[in-house]
């Protein structure tokens, strides 16, 4: 059988030697195609007497013989074995120039290597993805020997290699040009054209709002801008909720409004754009590589990670030295550009600090760090770094950081749930989703957050004393991603037995999970795979139960109850539900984490927050005292140490 990753007129008339091969062979599959297959081509096959299909999957069909879907199957194991292929490959190694041991250079390279999404069609995630559909497909339809006729593209020989065990052949005759990939590689190969460019974009890139101070902490946020300390989603929750001087950060504002709003609160923010410091002074060489004519793909891939760290390196290390940032605290490490950003914030002789966001219950490729510092939930949390072969000089155990919110929240929790009991509802729960994307081949899909919603609506629409919160996790596309399902959620609105949290902060929705977790008698999350929000709630000893469609069962969070705890899918999961709201007692251990949460946050007392923001005043009052970036950070882990625990602080 012949499978085409992209159908157009290049690509057929290029493996026409490779089509030879299958006269007999009478259908033909492609994942997508060009306008000019559309139109012109496929007629041209059937008058060929071939039949010519767009190969049809979901992510969600797409699973292997122990029923896990197989993109989070790669992401969390066949992309680490492919990764150490390639970093092992004699093309690397006689790639490796002598400019990439400066730094975190080669483990940016490493990880820009492998960091593309899997609906990204230059992504090696991608290609593994389709390897597995075709055999996927293949076994569905019965045959033996295929062939993937793809674009052209890097480590050609590894591909081939992975295919081989699933008796496929792979075909690169094909190629993909792209003139937005090649006009953005072209900008980025040139810092000036590039900072012309967004500064022709953000128009007031001199903006700010305020003076501001020296030894700045910069905030690379999530657009949560509010400044309030209520509970709801801050970027800020660390410094409102610890001894951090408001007028110590720096932070950068997207509108007018933002501008405004912090400048009457006393923070200091600037506009988007590329900020140039005259004073900086290059403080690396370019790295280079060593060009080998006969791996021109592999060449021009690497080349194009080393074009985006000078660029990258160079407009950060400038933006901070004009700013005088010595502390750089962000919380996005699912791409190499943070490896890049601790160099210039080190070319400042500041430090990097990151801080877990998300709950990693299992090993992703995608969650490899490099920073000065990291801020971990728990020592589990360390030792998933640790098997990632995460790099940090210090690992912070500080506990789970919004365990402050509980208490700021209960009273308003208690307000939303005495309205659901004045409209009948007896027992509550509590549901989370995650997010998805239209293209259900490349994300599990609206149909599976949809199932998030219409079994559990169906259920509070047939039992007039059940009561149902939904905390959506990206409330602002919502109403469109939930289809028709939208007339079951307003069904359930108009009983008052269901509430539905739907203002937004810049991406996602503002009203953090305990708040709604606080109001319900049981919360739900939708997702093993992605359970920082389930954990949120566990933490604070409340019943939480966890739906695994995706089939992780290689998560830390395996370690809980299956029946009780963990469940297959939504029927089961409500019948369960059932039949412990029907008991006198419940059923005993429903929803309990109590076996592991020791494990999850050894301190659960609320103070995470404030172990950060006192952690981060550290270091900033080290500057303040004239001490070097090392001095600086061996002084805020002896501190901690002495205050916490000489176990909470992990160093390498």
């Amino acid at each position: 059988m012949i499978y085409f990753e992209y159908l157009s007129f290049w690509s057929f008339c290029s493996s026409l030697w490779a089509l030879s091969f299958y006269k007999n062979n009478k259908t033909i599959y492609f994942i997508d195609e060009s306008f000019f297959s559309k139109s012109v081509l496929k007629l041209i096959l059937k008058l060929l007497g071939k039949n010519v299909y767009q190969l049809e999957f979901k992510m969600t069909e797409v699973i292997d013989e122990n029923g896990e879907v197989i993109a989070q199957r790669i992401a969390s194991k066949d992309m680490f074995k492919f990764k150490e292929k390639i970093v092992r490959s004699d093309v690397l190694q006689l790639m490796r120039h002598e400019s990439w041991s400066q730094n975190n250079i080669l483990d940016y390279i490493y990880k820009g290597i492998v960091d593309e999404s899997i609906d990204n069609i230059h992504s090696i995630k991608r290609v593994l993805y389709l390897i597995n559909i075709i055999d996927w497909h293949s076994k569905k339809i019965h045959i033996k020997d295929s062939k993937l006729i793809i674009n052209h593209r890097p480590w050609m020989n590894l591909y081939k290699e992975y295919a081989d065990q699933y008796n496929i052949i792979i075909l690169g005759k094909t190629s993909y040009f792209s003139i937005v990939f090649k006009i953005r590689q072209l900008i980025r190969a040139y810092p000036s054209i590039y900072n012309f460019i967004k500064n022709t974009k953000y128009q007031n890139k001199s903006n700010s709002n305020l003076t501001a101070s020296s030894n700045k902490l910069y905030v690379d946020g999530r657009g949560d801008t509010s400044l309030s300390n209520n509970g709801f989603h801050s970027d800020f929750f660390w410094h409102l909720n610890s001894d951090f001087e408001r007028s110590r950060i720096l932070y950068k504002h997207h509108t007018d409004q933002e501008k405004d709003y912090f400048s009457r609160k006393g923070l200091f923010s600037i506009s988007q754009g590329a900020y140039e410091e005259k004073n900086y002074l290059k403080n690396f060489n370019k790295p280079k590589l060593n060009y080998l004519k006969e791996f021109k793909a592999e060449c021009k891939k690497v080349q194009s990670i080393l074009n985006e760290y000078d660029l990258e390196r160079m407009a950060n290390a400038s933006f901070f030295k004009a700013y005088d940032v010595k502390v750089l605290f962000s919380w996005f490490k699912y791409n190499n550009q943070h490896m890049v950003h601790a160099d210039a914030i080190k070319d400042n002789g500041g430090i990097s600090v990151i801080w877990q966001i998300a709950f990693d219950g299992i090993l992703n490729i995608e969650c490899v760090t490099n920073s000065d510092i990291v801020f971990s939930y728990s020592k589990f949390s360390c030792d998933i770094e640790k098997n990632l072969k995460s790099k940090a000089k210090y690992n912070v155990i500080v506990g789970y950081p919004k365990d402050y919110a509980p208490a700021l929240l209960k009273d308003k929790a208690n307000l939303i749930r005495s309205k659901l009991q004045r409209n009948g509802a007896k027992k509550i729960v509590f549901v989370i989703d995650e997010n998805s994307i239209d293209d259900n081949r490349w994300h599990t899909g609206h149909e599976m957050q949809r199932d998030n919603y219409s079994y559990i609506l169906e259920k509070l629409l047939e039992v007039p004393w059940l009561g149902v919160i939904f905390k959506p996790k990206w409330a602002s596309t919502l109403r469109q991603r939930l289809g028709d399902t939208n007339n079951l959620l307003d069904k359930a609105l108009k009983t008052g037995r269901c509430h539905i949290f739907e203002d937004s902060g810049r991406y996602s929705t503002s009203a953090p999970p305990i708040l709604a977790g606080l109001a319900a008698d049981i919360c739900i999350h939708g997702h093993l795979g992605a359970g920082t929000a389930a954990l949120e709630c566990a933490l604070e000893g409340l019943p939480t139960l966890l739906i695994d469609r995706e089939v992780t069962r290689y998560s830390k969070l395996y370690d809980l109850s299956e029946g009780k705890v963990i469940f297959p899918d939504w029927p089961s999961t409500i019948d369960a539900l059932m039949d412990h709201f029907n008991s006198p007692n419940g059923i005993e251990g429903f929803g309990d984490w109590s076996s592991i949460i020791d494990e999850l946050d050894p301190y659960r007392d609320g103070m995470a927050a404030y172990r950060m923001g006192n952690y981060l005043k550290w270091l900033v009052d080290g500057f303040d005292n004239g001490l070097e970036r090392d001095e600086v950070m061996a002084n805020a882990a002896k501190m901690f140490r002495e205050r916490w625990g000489h176990d909470m602080v992990i160093t390498t």
